[in-house]
């Protein structure tokens, strides 16, 4: 039985015998195997592999042992080592890979450290203050991160369009509503200029073509449905205010723009005189605006609100309405409700001064709707024709969702 075992080993004798191995840990573990295995075998002796046991003298004459054993607990731990032999390699590896990327981001964060520290110690002391003071303005510190080469007009392209016409004009007059109604003129601590208007997702191609007009960003308002257009691009600021100075009509946009023209060297116009015609309405309800009707009354209402009653007043002489206070708003209502002035301003108005927001969807919807109420379609019954060209009507109105 031994020389069958043996014979076994055979082959692996010469490397066995090359490896160098911790032989008290070997004789403590081969004599713990002998005692709870098979104790009979350590009397057998082979004739055959006794030259081979003499080289092992060291192991054979302490242990006094079988050579099936010897030669069995030295492959043993010999395939034992080899296993550890590979896992420190690998954990030796993995060591050496994860800790070059340490090494490489710890420089690239001290290169950053050495060559940005004054913008650094800007922002620390920037943070410093507002976790001191928490209603610092958010928009001041938004604007301290502009850059002097942005200022300078040295990293954004400048916009080349022609804006002679009365196309053209018709779009500042737009655009001029727009401002007073969702847009700002911030100067920042460091005295960088700046112009936001800020829309609701569903009106992004309104600022898509300010942009275009005059450059700019459009970016996502983080945790929230609404979109941002910044210009602090010097160039393209100093041309849309040549262009919408003298149309502002919001006291409080005009004087946040008589600061920024104290600080270019322009001269700040008075707002010309608000003619029918003009294309500030219709950027005034793009923003301010909505377009509704009251189902029950059968009255469709084109409102718009505003905290100062002085741009409302003008509204009023021009296109009628009625203005009503909103107590709990601390705001003021311009109301037009009455057919014939609705009718007008849809079809006389608002066809040469259309909106370019999805209000305008409605407004296109309203000459149909008192059609359909003249018809009493609202009170047919459902499976009429009439009934049915109510329903689609109403889809279709209810899919461009409004502001109240």
């Amino acid at each position: 039985m031994q020389q069958t075992i043996c014979r076994k080993f055979y082959p692996f004798l010469g490397i066995l015998l090359s490896t160098p191995l911790d032989w008290k840990f070997i004789i403590s573990i081969v004599k713990i195997l002998v005692i709870y295995d098979n104790p009979q075998i350590t009397k057998t002796r082979s004739e055959n592999f006794k030259p081979y046991i003499k080289e092992l003298i060291r192991l054979s004459m302490l242990v006094g042992i079988s050579e099936a054993i010897c030669l069995w607990s030295i492959l043993f731990f010999r395939n034992y080592l080899s296993i550890l032999t590979i896992n420190f390699c690998f954990l030796l590896i993995s060591f050496k890979y994860y800790f070059t990327l340490y090494l490489e981001n710890l420089i690239i964060k001290l290169n950053y450290v050495l060559f940005h520290a004054d913008t650094l110690s800007e922002k620390l002391v920037l943070k410093i203050k507002e976790l001191d003071n928490p209603e610092i303005n958010e928009e001041d510190s938004i604007n301290d991160e502009v850059d002097e080469k942005d200022e300078e007009g040295d990293n954004e392209p400048e916009p080349s369009h022609n804006f002679e016409g009365e196309e053209n004009v018709k779009f500042f007059e737009w655009l001029a509503g727009i401002i007073d109604g969702d847009g700002c003129f911030l100067v920042s601590k460091k005295g960088y200029c700046s112009l936001e208007i800020v829309t609701q997702l569903r009106d992004k191609k309104i600022l898509y073509l300010i942009k275009q007009k005059f450059g700019g960003s459009v970016k996502l308002i983080s945790g929230n449905n609404h979109l941002r257009y910044r210009l602090h691009h010097k160039v393209g600021l100093l041309k849309l205010i040549n262009k919408i100075n003298g149309l502002i009509r919001n006291p409080i946009r005009i004087l946040q723009l008589g600061r920024i023209c104290e600080i270019y060297g322009v001269v700040l116009k008075d707002p010309k005189p608000l003619t029918y015609n003009s294309g500030w309405l219709a950027g005034f309800i793009d923003t301010d605006g909505s377009v509704y009707f009251n189902e029950a009354s059968g009255q469709l209402f084109i409102t718009a609100v505003q905290k100062n009653r002085f741009i409302l007043e003008a509204l009023v002489e021009l296109y009628g309405g009625t203005i009503y206070p909103m107590v709990k708003q601390e705001a003021f209502k311009w109301t037009c409700y009455k057919k014939k002035e609705v009718l007008s301003l849809v079809n006389d108005y608002f066809k040469v001064n259309p909106c370019r927001s999805e209000k305008m969807m409605r407004i296109s919807m309203v000459n149909d709707f008192y059609k359909l109420r003249n018809l009493h379609a609202h009170s047919a019954t459902v499976n009429s024709d009439l009934g049915k060209a109510w329903k689609y009507y109403m889809i279709k109105w209810n899919s461009f969702m409004d502001k109240e």
